[in-house]
């Protein structure tokens, strides 16, 4: 007994020492990294302080795991196979751009956050729940620096000047439209950003939530915060879509057939676009002001598809948009990619979707998002990330590209745990069964 009670301690010991291990530090700033948006300028020649923080630690953790296992393999994940496509057909159409130094800072705007990518998939092959605390506690502190930059409507040091401005909910009597606000934007250069960040962290949040014994406590301390300091980034569409995913995080505990949670998706999906409808046709035209303007800039980039047919193949639309558009780019995802990208970018967006929809689907059937709630709430995170996309374009900069990646990331190793270790926990099961089995023929 007491043997056993010192191997429990000593194995908690080697649990805690890899957790504050020289790795788990350099893992740790790869999180870390795309949250601090600041830019460093010199002269003509500019770069996000993430970049040299990324190249530098993802270095120096595949070289370290090289060493370490003699080997060195990337996995063999469509994800992998998708980003680098992206990746490489940026490679071969931006840098024919009119302003060739922005394509080629878009090619390194995809080729950093793919290799911070790989380096989390090659590097860490067990342990993504401990990494889910970590990220959870990042987004936590991040959430009360937006709370107390709202209250204090202060302390924003890398945002953007056309952020500099937000709107909340609310009219402003002398001028009839949308007051402008105290607003949370964290270390980000703009509040919408900072948004899809604290909604990614709030999903995990939820799904640590249905697996929390203290439900309450957790809610207050960790959910309440985080749900706040979203709010008071007022970005709308994020809202929204929170708002939408909440319920259907719990519907999707409820509900074991996939084709009866899709079927509640869809009427639930279906009953809000009504709703919406009928609310936006009682409430002040001012209160609409946001949306219009992008419904102006989305019929722009149309225009621009129709008049410049050469970017549905190659690309390189949206200086062509800028030129005629008031705003630099068109809030839309999808549309800021077949401008960017062309068609081919679009399709792989398409494939890049289609793929995280049927793993997710593929997951619930098997059973394993009822096992793990922070999977399935991670998996409709990011379903949620790709709704935003229609009014927001949310792959547009480096950080947020490796925000994306990471969440992706994420979720292909917390995948791949969940279902390795309860596969291996069953054939564990299966074998002492087998051996009672045969202990019992063999009495007999």
């Amino acid at each position: 007994m007491i043997f056993g009670l010192e191997e429990s301690m000593n194995h908690k010991m080697r649990r805690s020492l890899k957790l504050f291990s020289f790795k788990s530090l350099l893992v740790f700033l790869l999180f870390t990294a795309p949250t601090i948006q600041y830019r460093v300028e010199i002269g003509a020649f500019s770069f996000a302080l993430m970049e040299p923080v990324v190249l530098l630690v993802s270095v120096i953790l595949l070289i370290h795991h090289a060493v370490q296992y003699r080997r060195l393999s990337v996995p063999k994940e469509p994800l992998v196979f998708l980003f680098t496509v992206i990746t490489l057909w940026t490679s071969t159409i931006r840098p024919w751009a009119s302003n060739w130094q922005n394509g080629l800072s878009d090619v390194r705007d995809w080729a950093i956050p793919l290799l911070g990518f790989m380096t989390l998939l090659c590097t860490i092959r067990q342990g993504w729940l401990k990494w889910s605390t970590i990220f959870l506690i990042l987004v936590w502190l991040n959430a009360w620096l937006g709370i107390y930059q709202h209250f204090t409507n202060n302390f924003r040091p890398f945002i953007t000047e056309l952020a500099a401005h937000k709107t909340g909910f609310t009219l402003s009597p002398e001028e009839n439209r949308l007051a402008q606000v105290p607003f949370a934007v964290g270390l980000f250069s703009h509040p919408n950003g900072f948004a899809m960040y604290l909604f990614a962290g709030l999903m995990v949040a939820l799904g640590e939530f249905y697996k929390s014994g203290r439900k309450l406590s957790f809610f207050i301390i960790v959910i309440l915060p985080i749900a706040l300091s979203l709010y008071w980034t007022y970005a709308k569409a994020t809202l929204l879509i929170a708002a939408g995913l909440i319920p259907f995080s719990w519907l999707e505990r409820q509900v074991r057939s996939n084709k009866t949670f899709w079927a509640f998706v869809s009427m639930g999906l279906i009953a809000g676009l009504m709703t919406l409808w009928q609310i936006a046709k009682h409430i002040p035209a001012a209160l609409l002001t946001t949306f219009w303007w992008r419904v102006g800039l989305w019929n722009i980039g149309l225009i621009t598809l129709v008049n410049f047919p050469r970017v549905l193949l190659f690309g390189n639309g949206l200086d062509i948009f800028a030129e005629s558009a008031y705003y630099g780019q068109p809030h839309n995802l999808y549309l800021y990619v077949v401008l960017q990208y062309g068609l081919p970018g679009l399709l792989i967006m398409i494939l890049l979707v289609s793929y995280v929809l049927k793993q997710g689907n593929r997951l619930r059937r098997s059973g394993w998002m009822r096992s793990e709630p922070i999977l399935a709430a991670l998996w409709l995170g990011l379903l949620g990330y790709f709704a935003i996309g229609m009014v927001e374009s949310n792959l547009m900069g480096i950080e947020s590209r490796a925000i994306f990646m990471t969440l992706l990331a994420y979720f292909t190793g917390l995948t791949r745990e969940v279902t390795t270790s309860q596969t291996a926990h069953l054939g564990t099961q299966g074998a002492i069964y087998a051996n009672w089995k045969a202990e019992r023929l063999g009495n007999i």
